[in-house]
C-alpha cells in the first residue's frame, strides 16, 4: 500500500512538472508571434534591375511554353545578395529559391526544384549564391486544367522579405 501511494506520488510529480514546462514552453514561444505577410505586389519588366530589400535581382529571359497536359515557364535571372538572406522565414538562409515561384493566380502556383548554373548543371540552391555561376535558371510547371481556369495574368513572383512582411515582386509572363 505504501508503494502504490509513492509510485502515485511519484507520477503526480512528473505529470505536475512536465505540464509547468510545456506551458512556460507555450507562453516562450507565442509570447511574441511573427506574422509575415505579403504587403504589395510590385511588377517589373524583364531586364530590369529591381533593387529590393537586401537583394538586387535581374531577369533577362522568361518564357511559358503550353502543351495539352502542362504549361511550363522557364526563367533565367541574375541575383545578387546585398544583404542578410532571410528565406523560408529563417534567418541567414540562402535558399532564395523557397521564395520564388510560377504564380498562377487563383489556381495552381508551383515553385521550383531544380536550380541551373549558366553551364545548365544542378546546383545546391544553399551554396549558388556564394559558388554559382550566374546567370541561373529555373524551370516550372503547373496543370494546363489550372492554368485554364485561372482569372489573372501568369507570372514569376519572387516573395522578398523586408523586416516584418513581405513584398511580391512579379513579373507578367504574358
Amino acid at each position: 500500500m505504501k508503494n502504490k501511494k509513492l509510485l502515485w506520488s511519484f507520477f503526480m510529480v512528473i505529470i505536475i512538472v512536465v505540464g509547468c514546462g510545456g506551458f512556460y514552453r507555450y507562453r516562450q514561444v507565442n509570447a511574441h508571434p511573427q506574422q509575415y505577410g505579403v504587403t504589395k505586389e510590385q511588377l517589373f519588366h524583364k531586364n530590369e534591375l529591381v533593387k529590393a530589400y537586401h537583394v538586387n535581382f535581374i531577369v533577362h529571359e522568361a518564357a511559358v511554353k503550353k502543351s495539352k497536359d502542362v504549361v511550363q515557364a522557364k526563367v533565367k535571372f541574375h541575383i545578387r545578395q546585398t544583404g542578410r538572406p532571410f528565406y523560408g522565414e529563417r534567418k541567414n538562409n540562402p535558399n532564395f529559391i523557397e521564395n520564388m515561384y510560377l504564380n498562377n493566380p487563383y489556381g495552381t502556383s508551383n515553385p521550383s526544384v531544380k536550380l541551373y548554373d549558366k553551364s545548365h548543371h544542378s546546383i545546391n540552391p544553399y551554396k549558388a549564391l556564394e559558388h554559382g555561376k550566374q546567370p541561373f535558371t529555373m524551370d516550372f510547371t503547373i496543370p494546363r486544367y489550372s492554368y485554364d481556369m485561372r482569372n489573372q495574368k501568369l507570372r514569376f513572383s519572387f516573395l522578398v522579405p523586408a523586416k516584418k512582411h513581405y513584398v511580391k515582386y512579379s513579373l507578367l509572363l504574358e
